[in-house]
């Protein structure tokens, strides 16, 4: 039992970021729905790869990557079920970019971000054209506008920078 309790106890700050995570992206579909606001453009589920990146370990970010995509497919049909695939791809792409970026190549946070969003993106789109010309997908190549996207992506990557440049010069001291 004490083993048990231990575990959680080790593990309960990830589980608390999932739970949170999870909830507000479920919730999201609803809250666009109330508000009229297509929240969906704002790319919450990339943002929430960058607060699992952030706050639990790359493990974890990986199952955030995979599962949110099927999971919001699955409970509110949106997305439809072959892109959320190509979705948790792409999440999972960011993740292992960024660890290779960052860990391997010893590239600053902000630079390592912004690469690993730029070619997780262009292996997204890659096969997205690939489903769209084989016909398995259908809508749009491109669903929220470039200029978003490139705004979204350049934010959030300073943002997730300033955070960890704080984290790591608090574990100097």
């Amino acid at each position: 039992m004490t083993t048990a309790l231990l575990s959680i106890q080790k593990y309960k700050n990830i589980l608390l970021i999932d739970v949170v995570l999870l909830a507000v992206l479920y919730l999201l579909p609803s809250l666009s729905h109330l508000t009229a606001l297509p929240l969906y453009r704002y790319e919450p589920m990339r943002i929430a790869i960058l607060v699992a990146l952030l706050f639990t370990n790359r493990a974890n970010a990986y199952f955030i990557a995979f599962t949110i995509p099927l999971a919001s497919a699955m409970i509110t049909g949106h997305p439809v079920p072959f892109k959320a695939l190509l979705m948790g791809i792409e999440l999972a792409m960011l993740v292992a970019a960024y660890g290779y970026f960052v860990r391997l190549e010893r590239i600053p946070a902000l630079a390592a971000l912004i690469t690993a969003m730029l070619f997780s993106k262009v292996v997204y789109y890659a096969m997205k054209y690939v489903a769209l010309s084989a016909g398995w997908l259908t809508g749009n190549f491109v669903s929220t506008p470039v200029q978003t996207q490139l705004v979204l992506a350049l934010g959030t990557a300073v943002v997730f920078a300033l955070i960890e440049q704080y984290r790591s010069g608090n574990k100097q001291r």
